[in-house]
């Protein structure tokens, strides 16, 4: 089976990086925020915008910190707050050796810096590794079609989305960006808690 992943949420836990980083830019914005509240709000399907705003930042900061995340989140130094999600590298071996071809594709702007950061993770299982601009909204829907996998696994409703409009049957993992809650209700296809849980879906495509 010809399997293609997301990367940030479904292999990588992306949690410290995402609030470490708005906990710096608040600092230098003289703000003060709940980094916990922060990632409820995220994972309950806020943006960053939507979510500053929810807890009381005025707009003028609110985008002045939107704004510098963009330019910052792929910088290496905080790729380095990626840890693996438990379990994944393992499962990810598993299904190489059970003979699935696995193909990583991910929405990353700095396409070099995502390379630096799969060798120093050790993560070099994959038949192919491709990233789209996160800025160009129909990019990850024609990189999906044109690497047609039988299955995409991603951790929001866009991955879902973009699947979905490329043919492609989607799985999502509700240990990353988005909630179990927000999956079911924002979306149709199947959710599970984690990568490992998926192979029992994987074994009913093949």
């Amino acid at each position: 089976m010809k399997i293609g992943l997301d990367l940030d949420g479904t292999i990588l836990d992306c949690k410290p990086r995402q609030t470490r980083l708005l906990a710096a830019l608040c600092r230098a914005c003289a703000l003060s925020v709940d980094t916990e509240r922060y990632w409820h709000l995220k994972r309950r399907g806020y943006s960053n915008r939507t979510a500053l705003i929810r807890m009381g930042v005025d707009e003028h900061r609110t985008e002045t910190v939107a704004t510098l995340w963009e330019y910052v989140i792929e910088d290496i130094c905080w790729l380095g707050f990626d840890p693996l999600l438990p379990g994944a590298i393992d499962t990810l071996h598993r299904w190489k050796e059970s003979g699935h071809s696995l193909h990583l594709l991910s929405a990353r702007r700095n396409h070099a810096n995502a390379h630096q950061q799969l060798r120093v993770l050790g993560l070099d299982c994959f038949n192919s590794v491709d990233f789209v601009n996160p800025f160009e909204p129909h990019a990850k829907r024609s990189a999906l079609a044109k690497l047609c996998p039988d299955i995409y696994i991603g951790d929001t409703e866009r991955d879902a989305q973009c699947a979905d409009a490329a043919g492609v049957s989607p799985i999502l993992i509700s240990s990353g960006l988005r909630d179990t809650a927000f999956l079911q209700r924002s979306t149709k296809c199947p959710v599970v808690e984690r990568l490992s849980d998926a192979l029992s879906r994987i074994a009913r495509h093949s």
